[in-house]
């Protein structure tokens, strides 16, 4: 089963580009009409982070958010099987942005990636100029994560587990690279409270700890979608680590503006403020789960 999967998976990443965009528009349409609780999940994320929006403006935003979705699919085969060549072919802006990761090599680098559906595809760009390493939470199908695994490893130098912090941390004091995602309800432990378009999300202390104890630089790294081609950036946020609310505000600042300039691109589908503080009600109540929300 596994060997017939992924040999799937690699024949998806030969499809010509504009072939795998389109099947990835028409599997999109589809989750977006299948996937009734996970659409009213990023109606209601969308209705509370830009409450300006008409309902009918939110619904487009979603089915694009879902036809990104769909597409993500055929960006990570891409990512575990395209050769370098090939895929150094989909970056537009591929000599900017090697200039930048060239002058952070040999240096303590926390690159924080904001959640999108093709987050391994948005892991490999850096990898084809630096080595990296990064932190992985193992998926519940035990078939995907072996094939996830086995994915990364391709590019990535090594994968820690969440209980493998230290791990992280002394690959940085060794003046190496990580990669981290903090933008998921990790839940309660190590994490804070912290204004997320104006709402209070979990936040993981994590990326602030790191830079008490290593001083090292941090950045934001995103690669968006423009046509046929990605543009990637990497961007420089100062944070201190010894005021961890204040680094975490600068973090999920600067996730909110990656969000709002490209608003179909973030993983709606992520229940991000689904704990709340003692006291606080459900921030998603019983009528974003109705199908008469739209």
């Amino acid at each position: 089963m596994e060997i017939l999967f992924k040999n799937f998976l690699r024949f998806l990443s030969f499809l010509p580009f504009k072939i795998q965009m389109f099947l990835g528009k028409l599997l999109g349409n589809l989750f977006f009409k299948i996937l009734v609780k996970r659409k009213k999940v990023v109606t209601w994320n969308l209705h509370k982070c830009f409450p300006h929006l008409k309902k009918n403006e939110i619904e487009v935003i979603a089915k694009r958010n879902f036809v990104r979705l769909g597409q993500a699919i055929f960006e990570v085969c891409n990512s575990y099987y395209k050769s370098d060549v090939d895929f150094k072919k989909m970056i537009k802006n591929l000599e900017e942005f090697r200039e930048k990761i060239s002058s952070i090599k040999g240096k303590k680098n926390l690159i924080l990636i904001p959640h999108t559906g093709n987050i391994d595809f948005v892991i490999r760009v850096p990898t084809l100029f630096l080595k990296l390493s990064g932190m992985q939470r193992s998926a519940d199908n035990k078939l995907w994560d072996k094939i996830m695994t086995d994915g990364r490893n391709k590019f990535i130098d090594k994968i820690f587990l969440p209980h493998q912090g230290r791990n992280l941390l002394t690959a940085l004091n060794n003046n190496g690279s990580v990669l981290y995602a903090p933008d998921q309800d990790y839940g309660f432990k190590s994490s804070k409270f912290v204004n997320f378009f104006n709402h209070k999300a979990l936040t993981v202390v994590f990326p602030s700890t790191l830079v008490k104890r290593t001083k090292c630089n941090v950045f934001l790294l995103t690669v968006v979608k423009e046509d046929n081609a990605y543009r990637a950036n990497l961007e420089e946020i100062n944070l201190n680590g010894i005021n961890q609310e204040e680094d975490l505000r600068k973090i999920n600042s600067a996730i909110e503006h990656f969000a709002e300039n490209h608003i179909s691109e973030y993983f709606w589908v992520h229940r991000r403020f689904k704990n709340r503080p003692k006291g606080e009600q459900s921030f998603y109540p019983d009528d974003a789960l109705r199908e008469n929300w739209l």
